[in-house]
């Protein structure tokens, strides 16, 4: 007997569900394999903005956004999205089996559903569950806002309106979020725990970055050295005012490339970023009405990829703002392409640094995403200088382009029918203004004698490093002039 409608569409949704979290809560991760690579991209398939990018078919069966319906699927009756804010997302040492090679994408995703005085995760790869009820007191929460989780087991909640920071642990055998205690905080706003075994947090009424030794940090795990860090505060200049988000560069993250210790803080009220070191220096700063759009930008939560670049949310301007370490602006991400996927109202976001995950929390649900890349030529048209290389008696060629992320480029060149007459690896570039060269060696497919004065364009192709690398590449086609000898 065939369903009847109603029924046929429940179920739809109820699929739908099920997959969605399972990708946006981290759930069954279908790693490609080792050797996979892209097939070729057709050039006009691809969206607009692609610093990040949604993850592959295979990996979320094409489910990547958390909306309202889902979540009731889920829980029913019990919870509604109500003001989401902060995000983390870990692997736990103790879910981590080193024998097993298909679960290293499947993560434990929190998120603070600050209106109900809860925290959402996914208990397991196929359930959700929640943590938390309002009121003052264990196991309750006051419009809490960031969230910090670590990988052996420690679990930070700022209780904003209970005026304390609350300590949990993962139960791996319960699958659940379980009371330790809290520490009093004048008005906390955002958490982030290290290796080192400490918490920092951000207060707006103490206009401090606080410091609280955690001396569980790390138990029964052997994973954690002892606490490298003494004091209460991080040492700020006396004008910080009203901090929101944060992020801590951990020299001892084993996922992050740069070796430096390093603070990013949101102040002012969203109006202002920087970045302090050790000693509570400034080494870069930026305010939220030198980006594009001016006064209408709004910093609020930060969070630090695998290469030290600052992504920051910006609920007002429904955007996310991506920048280099030393806080130079390299992409504003708004969403893939149409209306239907832009972000709304962005707040949290929780970067999971081995494999460039992404997630997003929005005003009412949340995105994921990979870490993607995009670039543009610095001026058009695209110039290639071909020029002698120094001390190697050969040739070089260069072209200037921006990239939003580090990655792997390689250039083809065309004639004026389309026909390709020369490609060269052009290695790996970093983020940022770059020139792009390559020299005799490089040329993958070398051009007949000639090939140079017929060149017209060129398509070049720049692939990610890590996270989508496998699966994504930016591909454009630029007129050239020639410049150089």
């Amino acid at each position: 007997m065939r369903p009847i409608g109603g029924c046929t569409r429940k179920r739809r949704l109820r699929a739908e569900a099920k997959l969605l979290w399972a990708s946006v809560l981290c759930a069954v991760a279908l790693a490609p394999p080792a050797g996979a690579q892209t097939s070729d991209l057709e050039i006009g398939d691809q969206p607009a903005h692609t610093t990040l990018v949604y993850p592959p078919f295979a990996h979320t069966l094409g489910i990547h956004r958390a909306r309202p319906q889902h979540l009731k699927l889920f829980l029913g009756d019990r919870t509604r999205f109500d003001d989401p804010q902060g995000l983390a997302a870990v692997k736990f040492a103790s879910d981590d089996d080193p024998e097993a090679r298909g679960d290293d994408f499947q993560l434990t995703l929190f998120g603070v559903n600050s209106g109900r005085g809860e925290i959402l995760y996914n208990s397991s790869m196929q359930t959700l569950a929640i943590y938390g009820r309002p009121g003052g007191g264990k196991d309750e929460l006051i419009r809490p806002h960031g969230i910090a989780a670590t990988v052996d087991g420690r679990v930070y909640v700022a209780d904003t309106g209970n005026r304390r920071v609350v300590r949990l642990r993962w139960d791996p055998d319960a699958r659940a979020l379980s009371w330790v205690g809290s520490w009093d905080a004048p008005a906390p706003f955002d958490v982030e725990g290290d290796t080192r075994g400490d918490l920092w947090v951000s207060d707006r009424e103490a206009n401090a970055v606080l410091r609280f030794p955690d001396e569980a940090a790390g138990a029964g795990t052997q994973l954690l050295p002892p606490p490298l860090t003494t004091g209460d505060r991080w040492p700020l200049p006396n004008d910080v005012e009203a901090p929101l988000g944060l992020a801590v560069m951990d020299s001892l993250d084993p996922w992050l490339q740069p070796n430096a210790t390093r603070l990013y803080l949101v102040d002012g009220d969203g109006r202002r970023l920087r970045a302090y070191d050790t000693n509570g220096k400034v080494v870069a700063a930026v305010d939220a009405a030198q980006m594009p759009g001016g006064s209408a930008a709004r910093f609020f939560y930060v969070e630090i990829d695998y290469f030290g670049n600052v992504y920051v949310s910006d609920p007002a301007g429904g955007r996310i703002w991506k920048l280099d370490p030393m806080l130079h602006l390299l992409d504003s991400f708004s969403g893939p392409g149409p209306a239907e996927s832009a972000l709304e109202e962005p707040r949290g976001i929780a970067i999971w640094k081995r494999f460039g995950q992404v997630f997003v929390a929005e005003r009412e649900g949340a995105q994921y995403f990979f870490v993607g890349t995009d670039f543009h030529p610095i001026s058009e048209p695209l110039e290639v200088r071909r020029a002698p290389r120094e001390r190697r008696g050969s040739l070089e060629w260069s072209m200037d382009l921006f990239l939003t992320e580090a990655a792997t480029v390689t250039v083809a060149f065309l004639d004026a029918a389309g026909d390709t007459l020369a490609t060269a690896d052009a290695g790996v570039e970093r983020a940022g203004p770059r020139s792009v060269a390559w020299d005799e060696g490089d040329w993958t497919e070398p051009g007949a004698p000639g090939w140079e004065e017929r060149a017209r364009s060129v398509v070049v192709e720049a692939r990610p490093t890590y996270s989508s690398r496998r699966r994504f590449a930016r591909v454009k086609e630029l007129p050239i002039v020639w410049a150089g000898p």
